[in-house]
């Protein structure tokens, strides 16, 4: 028996119940049908599409210090070279917000799965190429196809675990996934170096194979059934009705999101965090080379630390949000973050900038972790369309931030630019505490392992 009833303005498939021995049990979630979670299985998918992940996020950041030795091989101007990185940037963030309603439409591990098969291509052929203009077409074909790879697997996520395990598991993706912004730096300064930028795209292309596999593998399990305690419409009759969420049409979706204030909320603190934190990070390196003396190769591998930071953040976000709660994980988040940047500020020297970079790998993990659980429980119903806007965001204020603070660094100089920064950092913590007492009320939080309801 099936019934279709809304609820907070998401359409609930409500089936009849499965039981085993009087408790309501997860269909053909576990091996053999036996209804309990997999949760070695749901790892290896974490790691498969972390690999996706970082693969995506070392495309983007390998090819800036290989665009002299691309220009040397392509017989171009290095400022001519500079725009292979905006013709990869611009459709990556502007796809964003079309591959979210193709998700809730066609599914969440089908356009995982297209995507990454068409950027690795596009990005295998980069390899070969033999002209700029080629390669200029080529990125901003990838461009287009990475778009759909990490927000449409943080709605994955937030299908596939229950809100209690979320937290961890994004954390544990995106520590992967921001490893390769770290690690692109360094793969491509030593690409440069010893081989040639064509053996890059080349690997980072070939590397896809492995996700691609296990992808294929995940589209015969199916979603998690929805929680009781999840917001967005997915509550339980008794102890005994399973629901699940059935995608809402697009027009509704975005009324839906537009509604609710919690979701202003989510966006607006993201795009300020990407504006802040990449503000500052984005000059760190410059930082290191012209205050501190340090050659690029050494300035690439202090970078990641910062991913050592994150990685182990993931590790340790469950112990954290046990302690601190879900609703001021944000603000401790920012504290971090703050704290990160006033250790490279005030320690001018290679020990301070080693461990800003840590602090700042824990600090973005939790907060940014955060802000994305809270983003895939805003609409089941179109939760890769919400997400998608969440990405999106976070994109727009990561663009921003390095004009604003960039223009600081030209008029003012490196300490007034991290001086700026450390202050922005601490004023989106204090809005962070502000908005989140306010938030309390405007969404059907959840525990998220804390015994601490999940609003923004």
């Amino acid at each position: 028996m099936r019934g279709l009833r809304y609820n907070g303005g998401t359409a609930i498939d409500v089936a009849r119940p499965v039981h085993a021995r009087g408790r309501m049990v997860q269909q053909n979630f576990g091996k053999g049908g036996t209804g309990m979670p997999n949760h070695r299985r749901d790892q290896r998918m974490l790691w498969a599409l972390g690999l996706g992940g970082f693969l995506v996020n070392a495309d983007n950041r390998a090819i800036a210090p290989m665009l002299p030795a691309i220009a040397v091989a392509l017989h171009t101007s290095s400022a001519a070279a500079g725009l292979l990185v905006t013709a990869y940037s611009i459709p990556y963030g502007l796809f964003q917000l079309i591959y979210g309603p193709i998700a809730d439409r066609i599914g969440k591990v089908s356009t995982i799965l297209i995507s990454l098969c068409l950027f690795a291509a596009g990005t295998v052929v980069c390899g070969v190429v033999h002209t700029f203009p080629a390669l200029m077409a080529l990125r901003v074909v990838t461009g287009m196809f990475a778009a759909g790879i990490i927000p449409t697997t943080l709605a994955q996520i937030g299908d596939r675990f229950e809100m209690r395990e979320r937290p961890r598991a994004i954390a544990f993706f995106m520590s992967l996934s921001t490893s390769g912004q770290a690690m692109g730096i360094v793969i491509g300064g030593l690409a440069a170096q010893f081989v040639s930028y064509r053996v890059l795209f080349l690997v980072l292309g070939i590397a896809a194979i492995p996700t691609l596999l296990a992808m294929l593998r995940q589209r015969t399990q199916p979603s998690l059934p929805r929680s009781p305690g999840e917001s967005g419409g997915a509550e339980q009759e008794g102890t005994r009705g399973r629901m699940e969420a059935r995608p809402l049409p697009l027009r509704e979706r975005y009324r839906a999101i537009a509604r609710q204030r919690r979701a202003w909320l989510v966006y607006g603190l993201v795009c300020c965090e990407g504006l802040v934190f990449y503000g500052g990070f984005t000059y760190l390196g410059v930082y290191g080379v012209t205050t501190l003396h340090l050659q690029y190769l050494v300035v690439g591998l202090l970078t990641a630390t910062y991913s050592a930071g994150a990685f182990f953040g993931s590790r340790t976000i469950t112990r954290v949000l046990q302690r601190v709660g879900s609703t001021r994980m944000p603000v401790f988040g920012a504290s971090l973050m703050t704290a990160g940047f006033v250790l490279v500020w005030a320690w001018q020297s290679l020990l301070g900038l080693t461990l800003g970079f840590v602090v700042l790998g824990f600090g973005f993990s939790y907060c940014h972790s955060t802000l994305q659980t809270y983003a895939t429980d805003l609409l089941p119903g179109g939760r890769a369309t919400a997400v998608s806007l969440f990405a999106f965001s976070l994109f727009l204020g990561s663009g921003l931030g390095p004009i604003l603070f960039g223009d600081i660094l030209d008029s003012s100089g490196m300490h007034a630019m991290l001086a700026s920064v450390m202050v922005a950092m601490a004023a989106f913590g204090a809005v962070c505490l502000t908005l989140t007492r306010r938030g309390r009320g405007a969404g059907a939080g959840t525990s998220a392992g804390t015994g601490t309801g999940a609003q923004a």
